[in-house]
């Protein structure tokens, strides 16, 4: 078994695409994915960007937030052709594979832009979506959370800083692997949890006597 954690950014399609945007609002713009074999080591990496076909230019924001411009695009593959690239490596070591992302929105988001484009899904693309799961709700069903957990909170949970650049592809889907192979001894897991939430809670209860009072109201004698 190998277990693959996959993660996608994004760009908006533009506003003159009013109709194609009822389908899907964005196109997948950057691929990023880890395999661990059945020990949890890290054994393959795939990083590709992908060229839109309607979300032609990116914006500041999406540039600020992934550091991807028009240029890196250019002559890039368009999105089938990545997909299919980026299954082909998922199941090139074996076809027993589960493949992991954080939140539904990219499983998502390959329905709706193929929807949107008519393409079909190839054969190994397919097993891969068979595998697919979400471990955001994984993670949100073990600890009770009342509403969907950013990766990087799911990560200070346990202790963790965020490994790298946020909306960087590669470095989200790594990050994710990581935590599922926290959450793999699930009682450890939750002990870990429910330590760092009560050893937070702790800090932020925490006072000392500046805290309570105001000592620049009071005025001491220097010369006792």
């Amino acid at each position: 078994m190998n277990y693959v954690f996959v993660d996608f950014e994004m760009s908006l399609i533009g506003k003159e695409y009013r109709e194609l945007r009822k389908i899907c609002r964005q196109e997948i713009i950057e691929i990023g994915a880890v395999m661990l074999d059945e020990s949890f080591s890290e054994i393959s990496s795939f990083k590709r960007y992908v060229r839109p076909v309607y979300a032609r230019h990116i914006s500041n924001a999406i540039h600020d937030l992934t550091g991807i411009d028009d240029c890196q695009l250019y002559a890039c593959n368009e999105i089938e052709e990545e997909l299919n690239a980026f299954a082909h490596w998922c199941l090139s070591n074996g076809e027993d594979v589960v493949v992991y992302a954080w939140s539904e929105n990219d499983l998502s988001q390959i329905q709706n832009e193929y929807l949107l484009k008519g393409l079909s899904f190839s054969e190994d693309l397919e097993k891969v979506i068979d595998s697919w799961k979400d471990l955001q709700a994984e993670y949100d069903e073990a600890v009770e959370a009342a509403k969907p957990t950013a990766l990087h909170r799911a990560l200070a949970s346990i202790g963790k800083s965020f490994d790298g650049k946020m909306h960087d592809a590669l470095d989200d889907a790594r990050n994710t692997s990581f935590l599922f192979v926290e959450m793999s001894d699930q009682e450890e897991f939750l002990k870990t949890v429910n330590y760092t939430h009560c050893y937070s809670e702790c800090e932020k209860s925490t006072v000392t006597l500046g805290d309570l009072f105001d000592f620049s109201r009071f005025r001491f004698d220097e010369s006792a």
